[in-house]
């Protein structure tokens, strides 16, 4: 609670001006994205969310990076390797079947995502939300 008030003291300024570094916007790093993830995929109409694992990797001299996905449990866990790119504020993949998905960093230890059109035989369980905890850098 401390941190957060002289933080907001400071963001006041207090008469002097703000250094120009504080007008910039955020960029994603990769150590925003890459490591081991752990967490729920919710998708649209379902009861219960989809348990899922995600590795991303450390991105290539283009930006490209490489995820792979692990949804479901028991008999219906599946295996999605996907490509995509860093963003300005996180990743964008495309998915298998169609569709994308979007992650961006709620915290230094938690992804969000959203998946969108995601095909009907598309390996992944659909259209919805993620919600990822960091394991593992």
């Amino acid at each position: 609670m401390l941190e957060g008030m002289l933080l907001l003291l400071l963001a006041l300024g207090g008469g002097k001006t703000g250094s120009p570094a504080a007008a910039i916007a955020t960029v994603a790093t990769p150590d925003a994205v890459v490591g081991v993830w752990c967490g729920t995929w919710a998708t649209t109409g379902a009861d219960r969310a989809v348990p899922i694992e995600a590795i991303i990797t450390s991105p290539a001299k283009d930006g490209q990076v490489l995820a792979l996905f692990a949804t479901g449990e028991g008999r219906t866990r599946r295996m999605t390797r996907v490509s995509g790119r860093l963003e300005s504020d996180g990743a964008r993949f495309a998915m298998p079947g169609g569709g994308s998905l979007r992650l961006a960093a709620g915290s230094p230890s938690r992804l969000v995502g959203i998946v969108k059109a995601a095909g009907p035989e598309s390996p992944v369980p659909g259209d919805g939300t993620l919600e990822l905890a960091r394991v593992r850098r």
